[in-house]
């Protein structure tokens, strides 16, 4: 607002015009208001015409006033041609009320001039005026301008001394006028002759819904058939813009269809891709695991190998302790017929529970979409096998540290030995040489030997304890991928919830009954190994008994029964060994059927995931069928309204 008051203060002076202090209070009164629209109300001012040029000079490069009110200001017609001249370029402007102030003639031409080149003007009110005098052509090029007009919504031009020529020609100009809704045309004399084109007028132009004409002396039967007119003016109106907001809503709709179908057939590929580079990368793992399998298979048939060998020197001196070994081996070949029955139905039971397995793989590949709901209690019941697992860890860890206090005991027993055998050296040196010599190599052996199975047995646990990991990070990559899978399923979950819990029970309770099995299978294992141990401590005192035994006896015999107790510990070594090693061998068997069947059941996966990308794209496709279709009943359904709209208007014009 200062800026328009330092530019008219700097036109006053170019022009060698006093500046105006009515106007520049009325500027500083509209600068304090705070509204966003401001207004320049000149009303009843006498604004001389040096002052009038200086406005239309400022009003060609205004961008503040939306509202300009000069009412009976009365303003010559050079006055008014200079302000209106500054109004032609003027894009702000939007309400001109120029009331009482006698326009005619040059005045006329002039607002014809705004009209026609000015685009921003929305409402002009003009009563009280004499625009429609005869002594000119002037209200003729109003009229022209006006029909050019595409901006202009309202116009007022009461009592303007408008006769029936000048209300026709008026009509004929608003007949290619597409914006003015409203004509007020009050207290003129436009007559039965005017009312007529007037009334030709509403029922051609649609756009005009108000027209006030009271005062003109028109029949009453015409200004009945004028409203009639504009009521169905009104009505068309208001179907055409109840037609353009369904036809804005289908497009809305359509396009938030398009971009569904465009997001779900992008997310589906980049599920598929992500699925692809998961089997690639699950792949190479179990073909890096197969080879450190095949590996230690190797490395185990060379210390098999090795141990057959040694076995094969020491059969010569285990023949005279066979005699005494015979009541252990038959305990030892029961105890292994337990235990091939044991592994036998632990296979069994692991096959049948394979074949579970894959049975529920398959159901949950097809029903996928069942298992949302219950995934909180699988998750419990997952949370409940951790912590069995962990317990399964410190039951681990507990056998490690027996198994650390049987060496350390028997290195106790070892270096007793040992003592012993220092205090036979120094009193039987004659006679026990050879015998300390074959003592000596042989607890070098042993130690040897205990030295090579307790680094094979660390190195198994941490084969076992990797592949235990890489189990739980599949188990972790199928409960991604389940996860991924199952927001593509949300929708179908709704209507066969009450099939899913009779179904999901059932799995629960067999669920329950192989985790009561394997908790048995367990518990019988550990009772087992309990005996196992059992066993052990009788030997173990046995073997004590016997070495207080052999204390009393002569010196031969001890030397002999030293020996003959070597002899079996060397046999239970080798016999573990034997036993530990088809035990690898059946779980590398093992392995590889269940890198088989994980292979197949991959497989089995991608056919059904490329299924379902098929038949989505073919219900895509369908989909694309029925908007078209859809489109196209649109299209013929807008053609009849429009015919029956034309049929329409061409019965009231008739």
């Amino acid at each position: 607002m200062d800026q328009f008051k330092k530019l008219y203060q700097e036109y006053c002076k170019t022009y060698h015009v006093e500046p105006n202090e009515l106007l520049l209070g009325e500027i500083q009164k509209v600068s304090g208001e705070d509204n966003k629209t401001k207004s320049l109300n000149l009303s009843s001012f006498n604004i001389p015409e040096s002052q009038c040029s200086v406005l239309g000079k400022i009003l060609t490069h205004d961008f503040i006033f939306t509202s300009i009110h000069l009412n009976d200001c009365n303003l010559s017609s050079d006055a008014l041609q200079a302000l209106l001249h500054g109004l032609v370029t003027n894009t702000t402007c939007k309400t001109l009320e120029l009331k009482g102030n006698g326009i005619q003639g040059a005045g006329t031409e002039a607002l014809a001039k705004v009209l026609r080149r000015n685009q921003t003007l929305r409402n002009l009110r003009l009563e009280w005026n004499q625009l429609g005098t005869m002594n000119s052509p002037a209200f003729s090029i109003f009229c022209d301008a006006l029909a050019d007009n595409k901006a202009l919504i309202e116009l007022d031009l009461r009592n303007n001394d408008i006769n029936h020529v000048g209300g026709s020609e008026l009509a004929t100009a608003l007949k290619r006028n597409i914006t003015l809704r409203a004509l007020d045309l009050r207290w003129n004399n436009v007559g039965l002759i005017g009312g007529r084109a007037l009334l030709l007028l509403c029922q051609t132009n649609t756009t005009i819904d108000d027209l006030q004409l009271v005062g003109n002396n028109i029949p009453d039967d015409i200004m009945q058939s004028i409203a009639n007119a504009l009521s169905k003016n009104n009505e068309q109106r208001q179907m055409h813009f109840g037609h353009s907001q369904n036809m804005a809503v289908l497009s809305r709709q359509l396009q938030h269809v398009h971009t569904e179908k465009d997001r779900e057939i992008t997310t589906t590929l980049t599920r598929m891709s992500i699925q692809e580079q998961a089997m690639l990368k699950a792949n190479k793992t179990l073909t890096e695991k197969l080879n450190k399998l095949q590996e230690a298979l190797d490395e185990r048939k060379l210390a098999f190998l090795a141990v057959s060998t040694r076995n094969t020197s020491l059969e010569n001196d285990l023949i005279e302790s066979k005699r005494q070994y015979d009541d252990v081996q038959s305990d030892m070949k029961r105890m292994e017929i337990d235990k091939e029955e044991l592994i036998q139905k632990i296979r069994r039971e692991c096959k049948h529970e394979k074949d579970e397995l894959i049975d529920i793989q398959e159901k949950l590949q097809r029903n996928l979409n069942e298992n949302i709901e219950n995934q909180r209690r699988l998750n419990e019941k997952l949370h409940d096998l951790e912590r069995k697992n962990d317990n399964l860890q410190t039951t681990i860890r507990e056998l490690q540290e027996t198994i650390t206090i049987n060496d350390r005991n028997h290195q106790i027993k070892l270096t007793t030995i040992n003592d012993e055998n220092e205090r036979l050296k120094i009193k039987h040196k004659e006679d026990l040489k050879d015998n300390e010599l074959i003592l000596n190599r042989d607890v070098q052996r042993l130690k040897e030997a205990h030295i090579s199975t307790e680094q094979t047995f660390k190195e198994q646990m941490s084969k076992l304890e990797n592949i235990r990991t890489s189990l739980e990070r599949e188990i972790n990559t199928l409960k991604s991928t389940i996860s991924t899978q199952k927001l593509t399923h949300d929708e179908k979950l709704q209507q066969e919830k009450i099939r899913i819990k009779n179904e999901e029970e059932k799995k629960q309770q067999e669920i329950e009954d192989r985790l009561r099995a394997l908790t048995n299978s367990k518990d019988e294992l550990e009772s087992r190994y309990n005996q196992q141990l059992i066993a052990n401590r009788e030997l173990q005192q046995k073997i004590n008994f016997q070495s207080v035994e052999i204390e009393t006896f002569k010196r031969q015999v001890d030397s002999i029964q030293s020996t003959v107790l070597n002899y079996e510990k060397k046999l239970r070594s080798y016999q573990k060994d034997i036993d530990m090693t088809d035990e690898f061998k059946d779980r590398i068997k093992q392995l590889e059927n269940d890198l088989k069947d994980q292979r197949f059941t991959d497989r089995h996966t991608i056919r059904e995931l490329e299924s379902r990308v098929t038949e989505l794209q073919t219900t895509l496709n369908h989909r694309d069928q029925e908007i078209s279709r859809l489109r196209h009943d649109e299209e013929q359904r807008l053609h009849f309204l429009r015919s029956a709209i034309v049929d329409y208007i061409g019965t009231g014009a008739s």
